[in-house]
């Protein structure tokens, strides 16, 4: 049930077995999955010498809880949504941003990882670790990037969760590519654009994916605000917390322009459709004001009176034909005047 580490300042060594105490220096890493359901919590029990709440054990059974910190007798728990190894987009060109919970137990000597049994960020540590059973100082500097080895619990989980915010930042540029795609069909006069239920989609994922990075910023926030409260906020971890908020709020800012763009984008291609049926009706218009006049007096001269002026007159079929001729010709100026007028801006 999980993988035991016990990790000090001079070495990571992976442990067979459950320990039977907490060890005098270093802490103890146990690495669980959710596939494992809470089998483990005897154990850490057992070893903690008190009981977890039992509304937190709720929480660890709840896969669709959002990012959240609480503080525990003992312990603390923190919730964090990781990005799902799954492709963002599928076979219909959808966009698709799927998360799973990783629940943080931390306490002084332990810290309890329940985690998603694919996720990159704990397989590069758990390959890092399961490598050798133990590992020099020097050797350290390689785990998890860490410019130094973790000295605590919190230490360990901030350096794990800047990975698992990480790879939120990673997405930005294939769907910023596939956005920008978007953008040049959309005002591609050209090309129809199809995708709009993909373009919706990927709206709607975007104000997600915004939510879930704010609850991400908000429980790690109140993370920090305890470990300062309680004094326990040392340099080089206020270092490692600062810049994964700066992630998360990196990653707010970039879905919130993203959906910025993306709603310019529609707007912009609404109104060049509107120009161009503006365009084409200017030109009905002016087709229907140049033969107005001629249908006009067609439909006098067609009029059934036994008496119709110029109706016997040997030269009234040209005198009409002009007659046309200089409506039309009248009605020709008339609409170049006012498209003048109107491309200078005149009244």
């Amino acid at each position: 049930m999980g993988i035991w580490t016990h990790l000090t300042e001079k070495q990571i060594k992976k442990l067979n077995d459950a320990p039977s105490q907490l060890p005098e220096s270093g802490f103890l890493w146990l690495d669980t999955q959710l596939d494992e359901d809470l089998a483990w919590i005897p154990e850490v029990e057992n070893l903690l010498g008190f009981k977890l709440d039992e509304l937190h054990l709720e929480d660890l059974s709840n896969t669709f809880h959002p990012s959240h910190f609480d503080i525990g007798d003992g312990y603390n728990i923190l919730i964090i949504r990781s990005l799902s190894s799954k492709p963002l987009f599928d076979e219909n060109n959808r966009l698709s941003i799927k998360t799973r919970p990783v629940f943080f137990v931390i306490t002084p000597k332990l810290l309890v990882t329940f985690r998603p049994k694919d996720s990159r960020t704990f397989a590069m540590a758990r390959k890092f670790v399961d490598s050798e059973t133990e590992k020099s100082l020097d050797e350290i500097e390689t785990f998890l990037k860490f410019k130094r080895p973790p000295a605590s619990t919190d230490e360990l989980m901030i350096q794990l969760v800047s990975n698992l915010v990480d790879r939120f930042m990673e997405t930005r540029i294939e769907i910023s590519e596939q956005l920008d795609r978007w953008q040049r069909d959309l005002l591609n006069p050209r090309k129809r654009f199809q995708d709009w239920n993909a373009l919706l989609a990927a709206r709607n994922e975007m104000n997600r994916l915004e939510s879930v990075a704010q609850d991400q910023r908000d429980a790690l926030t109140d993370w920090q605000e305890d470990q300062e409260r309680e004094g326990r906020m040392a340099a080089s971890l206020q270092v490692n917390a600062r810049d994964t908020l700066e992630h998360l709020e990196r990653v707010v800012s970039l879905t919130r322009r993203l959906g910025a763009n993306t709603e310019t984008a529609v707007q912009l291609h609404f109104s060049a459709t509107a120009h161009k049926t503006n365009e084409i009706v200017t030109i009905l218009t002016m087709l229907t004001a140049l033969f107005m006049p001629l249908t006009l007096i067609s439909g006098i001269f067609g009029m059934n009176f036994k008496e119709t002026p110029l109706l016997e007159n040997p030269n009234g079929f040209w005198i009409s034909l002009g007659l046309m001729g200089l409506s039309s010709v009248i009605s020709l100026a008339l609409i170049v005047w006012i498209k003048s007028r109107n491309h200078l801006g005149k009244p």
